[in-house]
């Protein structure tokens, strides 16, 4: 992808841009949830802690107002700066939201010219800026829009890495911050790491080079790690390296009576002695211990439940309704207006895997080199949530791998009809 490519790529990805936002604002504008609205979830804990942050009052439960690692920093912290630029509400969150949906659009127009050519990133951009579920988290505060955006960002950073010659150094930086940036956002953008080793040796370099890199990248995220660790062992008493909700985490998947989504048995807790952070921190590691000896001692059970929790993973694109309302269908009027937008979401998520499936099967003679770090990225999204528990809210993040291969298979069924006498192959190449 030449600057001149580039050049001429702008006015549609500007039309493209256009409409995502106007569908966002639309959605917002009439679907506000408020995490003060008397909720109790995840939403209230980002705001709070962002509350905290823009005062300048460090990252603190917002319960308790004793210093935590609950939930990864990165969020609250990206939230509490935009708090302390345009002041604090539901409309500067969604506002932000809907500046991270149009880069990240951004983002993914970029990886299909990259991996294809402008038709396939055109319809790729095109579809996640109408996508339903995507649309339905803008109204939301939650870290997903975050996430994927340096998610994203970090799959196109790894993808031009091979090839920028010179800049090669600086890519690979740039790459190791990302990933240090969506670490600490969400822990699961540790998969990165073994995802761009493979990735890279599958673009053509050697093994050596691609170890190389990730050495490097390791080296980037772990001095970019360290000042959150050493805040936690001076703050917490316990240098913890993520957050410390990971042990709860990794226990909802594996526990007698799982079943392999997010289920109402409470997780293990410390003594109720401790204070905070201690009772925080304690309650992590025995949630870990417990989760970890299950894993151990009914192995049968884990096949069940990795089963279960891929199906949880994909087997919708609505849930964001559900955070909106808190489970109310009143909350959008009638119910048949909840029920019409679900329909709408998951009509449009399982026809895009249809398409992705036939984008992939068009692919699959090039699946060894760059393009195969999308199959790539999905299998290992879902390996990851294997290890812990399956929603569909997860797979938020990598929807855009769907929209990318879906695109795909849309230009090349497209093509099909067109040319009915050539091969496969042809077509591809036409497409």
């Amino acid at each position: 992808m030449t600057i001149a490519s580039i050049r001429r790529h702008l006015p549609a990805l500007g039309l493209i841009l256009l409409l995502a936002c106007s569908v966002r604002i639309v959605w917002i504008s009439f679907v506000r949830p408020d995490p003060t609205d008397g909720r109790f979830d995840d939403t209230v804990w980002y705001r709070g802690a962002a509350h905290f942050l823009s005062l300048g009052e460090g990252y603190v439960n917002p319960f308790t107002g004793t210093p935590t690692a609950g939930w990864p920093p990165g969020y609250p912290a990206f939230l509490g700066g935009v708090f302390k630029l345009f002041g604090e509400g539901t409309w500067q969150t969604s506002g932000a939201n809907v500046a991270l949906a149009a880069a990240t659009i951004a983002v993914v127009y970029a990886i299909g010219a990259l991996l294809f050519e402008r038709r396939t990133a055109i319809i790729a951009a095109a579809a996640l800026a109408v996508w339903p579920g995507q649309v339905y988290f803008s109204s939301l505060t939650l870290s997903e829009p975050l996430f994927t955006f340096l998610f994203a960002l970090c799959v196109l950073l790894l993808l031009l890495v091979p090839g920028v010659g010179a800049w090669r150094g600086a890519v690979v930086l740039a790459f190791g911050l990302a990933v240090a940036a969506a670490t600490l956002t969400r822990g699961q953008a540790v998969v990165l790491l073994p995802l761009a080793a493979v990735a890279w040796r599958m673009s053509g370099a050697s093994w050596r080079e691609a170890l190389g890199w990730g050495f490097v990248t390791s080296v980037v995220l772990a001095l970019a790690l360290t000042p959150w660790v050493i805040r936690n062992e001076r703050l917490l008493g316990s240098p913890v390296i993520i957050s410390t909700n990971v042990g709860a985490n990794l226990w909802f998947g594996h526990h007698e009576g799982a079943t392999g989504r997010m289920d109402p048995f409470d997780p293990p807790r410390a003594d109720r002695a401790l204070a905070q952070p201690a009772y925080e921190v304690e309650s992590d590691k025995k949630a870990m211990r417990k989760g970890l000896a299950y894993i151990v001692t009914h192995p049968i059970d884990e096949i069940r439940l990795s089963g279960a929790k891929v199906r949880a993973l994909y087997e919708a694109d609505s849930t964001a309704l559900d955070w909106n309302s808190r489970y109310s269908d009143e909350f959008y009027g009638p119910p048949s207006v909840a029920a019409w937008l679900r329909g709408l979401a998951n009509g449009y998520w399982f026809a895009a895997l249809v398409l992705a499936g036939a984008g992939l099967a068009a692919s699959r003679t090039h699946l060894r080199g760059a393009i195969g770090v999308l199959p790539l990225t999905v299998l290992a999204w879902t390996a990851m949530h294997i290890l812990f528990f399956g929603d569909s809210r997860f797979h938020y993040p990598i929807v855009f791998t769907f929209a990318l291969l879906g695109a795909r298979g849309l230009v090349v069924l497209v093509e099909a009809v067109r040319r009915p006498e050539a091969s496969l192959d042809r077509r591809y190449a036409a497409a």
